[in-house]
């Protein structure tokens, strides 16, 4: 329904407070003419394009005519096409990387000391030192459009939002292309589609989250609980699984269930405070060199190092009824990672986020557990996530629905430029050779991560570690709803370049119109409005199409043709509303059907 795809609740409302003499006028959706309302239910789109979408940054044309040439029915296809993307290094990606390569990027490829001593340590030029954060989002955005390996886009931008990390930190940014590449790592065990306590703890051990969350000052003469706490909450087992505050007994024991870990041994369902505490005493030590004064004089900075003399190693604890032992050192680190990859609970909650992300905002119970077992039983295995992955997108669960998620603001956006085609390279000033971008003008790039970070969802900017909200209430609102919807329809009339006159369109929407309509005879807004709904919904919904007809042809006929029209772009006089300004109201037809529920929902 279009009131749930914009958060509007139908539910009866108690009379609002009025003047006794005013009549009663309520504005809800539920109060239009039922012919109306029933004209907002979304019919979906064929199984092949509703999964596409949902399993990419959006189904394009041709995607679809790759994926219908992989056999000989959906179901074989989607197999074959799930082999493919589930094995990200076997796709041959040139035409991006490319593209990637040509926006002249700096720092992209820096080792963690090189991004140290050429940003990190520049604290007089604050746009030089953050330029590595700046140049992350940009060469993101090129990826998520035009990558061929859209699978593995749409789970970097998860694990992104699960290991939330604030880019435009001023310590974390400069190191944040580090960061980034901890997700992107396609060989064996690393990565996205690699094993979550490998990942785990390269992000606990990389700069921008040790900046984040203040592991790298967590010492044992000062020792700060702020990365023990969100690795319980945020990364691992989730605030279900928190008890709250309490005590133990006099043998140090909790009266709170155990389960059986994966690896065979009891350990508690549930986490305490007092783990928390523990945890972070296990941790202390765990820095980056030369990132606090005790560690001014050490090699490698910008690396993760672990110092001794900085752990606390004194005492016998506990973390979830299993022993740390005093004087363990860097082991007691790694006993916790170890202990939370076995935890039933840690595997519910990340296959709950998984599932929340690909199939719906309340994934199914029995479709979260299925998928907790995979992930609980390949924990030792170095392509635990992608069998995980796998389990969701094999689901009769998530093959078998559509319409229960939202796109959130950067799905949106992203999913336009691939259905318009567009070419788009967004750059930070300081990379651009033109003289003309520097730092005062606003560019075409600035313009668009405005756009977006008006809508609520520029990349990398959300402050605190809980990651952008992935449930539909959150962008539904009225403010982030018509952000998003101003943002679509700015897209389409965005130039190259802002700085110069007569710059073309992002989006040559007129000229792909011609290319794929060649006979003038059959330039009707009947096929200029079809051709459309193909390319961005990737199918005609009833209401969608016939609004965009009756836009376009204004006082024509649908069938009509309006190649004469479409040859030039003025007013033609208020009798002649078909020649009326036909180029930008093709535009705006497109911007119409950007705008729709249907292109909205996943």
């Amino acid at each position: 329904m279009l009131a749930s795809a914009l958060g509007v609740d139908l539910s009866p409302q108690p009379a609002a407070m009025r003047r006794a003499d005013k009549a009663p006028v309520d504005t809800r959706l539920a109060q239009l003419d039922p012919q109306l309302a029933q004209a907002f239910a979304l019919s979906g789109p064929p199984s092949a394009v509703a999964w596409l979408n949902r399993a990419t940054f959006g189904c394009t044309q041709s995607d679809l005519a790759t994926f219908n040439a992989l056999g000989a029915s959906d179901s074989v296809r989607w197999t074959a096409w799930l082999a493919q993307q589930l094995d990200p290094a076997s796709i041959n990606d040139a035409a991006c990387a490319a593209r990637v390569a040509a926006a002249n990027f700096q720092s992209l490829n820096l080792t963690p000391g090189q991004l140290w001593s050429t940003f990190h340590a520049d604290t007089a030029n604050y746009s030089h030192r953050m330029l590595p954060v700046a140049e992350v989002e940009c060469a993101t955005i090129i990826r998520q459009t035009y990558s061929k390996r859209q699978l593995f886009e749409t789970m970097v931008d998860f694990w992104h939002d699960h290991f939330s990390v604030f880019g435009w930190d001023y310590d974390g940014g400069p190191m944040f292309p580090a960061f980034d590449a901890l997700f992107r790592d396609t060989s064996s065990g690393k990565g996205v589609f690699g094993n979550f306590k490998s990942l785990l703890i390269a992000v606990g051990q990389s700069a921008s989250m040790m900046y984040m969350l203040d592991l790298y000052s967590s010492i044992a003469a000062g020792p700060n609980e702020n990365y023990a706490r969100e690795l319980c909450e945020l990364h691992t087992l989730g605030a279900g699984n928190y008890a709250g505050v309490v005590e133990p007994d006099d043998y140090g024991n909790y009266n709170l269930p155990t389960v059986v870990a994966a690896d065979g041994h009891e350990i508690r369902a549930q986490y305490v405070d007092d783990d928390v505490y523990d945890a972070t005493s296990a941790l202390t030590g765990w820095t980056i060199s030369q990132s606090i004064w005790q560690t001014q004089g050490d090699p490698n900075p910008g690396y993760f190092e672990y110092v001794d003399s900085l752990h606390y190693n004194k005492v016998t604890t506990t973390f979830l009824n299993r022993f740390l032992g005093a004087n363990t050192h860097q082991d007691a680190g790694f006993d916790i990672y170890n202990w939370l990859s076995v935890h039933p609970g840690v595997a519910t909650f990340i296959a709950t986020k998984m599932c929340r992300r690909l199939v719906g905002d309340n994934p199914p119970p029995a479709l979260v557990a299925s998928v907790a077992n995979v992930f609980l039983q390949n924990y030792q295995a170095p392509n635990q996530l992608q069998l995980t992955t796998q389990a969701i997108l094999t689901s009769p669960e998530f093959l078998g629905s559509w319409g229960q998620k939202m796109k959130r603001p950067g799905a949106a956006m992203v999913g336009a430029l691939r259905a318009l085609g567009a070419d788009f390279m967004p750059v930070p000033d300081l990379d651009n050779p033109n003289p003309a971008y520097q730092t005062n003008t606003w560019t075409t790039t600035d313009a668009v991560m405005y756009a977006l970070q008006s809508a609520g969802q520029r990349l990398f900017y959300w402050p605190a570690p809980n990651g952008y909200p992935d449930v539909q209430v959150a962008w539904a609102s009225t403010g982030t709803l018509g952000m998003t919807l101003r943002m679509l329809a700015q897209l389409v009339e965005t130039t190259q370049d802002r700085v110069v006159a007569g710059s073309p369109y992002i989006a040559d929407i007129l000229g792909q119109t011609l290319s794929a309509i060649p006979v003038a005879a059959n330039r009707t807004a009947a096929n200029i409005a079809g051709l459309w709904c193909d390319r961005i919904l990737g199918y005609r919904p009833a209401n969608v199409y016939n609004a965009a007809v009756d836009f376009m042809r204004q006082t024509a006929q649908p069938t009509d043709s309006l190649d004469t029209a479409l040859a030039a772009d003025s007013w033609a006089g208020a009798g002649n509303l078909k020649m009326h300004y036909p180029q930008s109201r093709l535009r705006s037809m497109v911007a119409l059907i950007l705008c729709s529920p249907d292109f909205l929902t996943r």
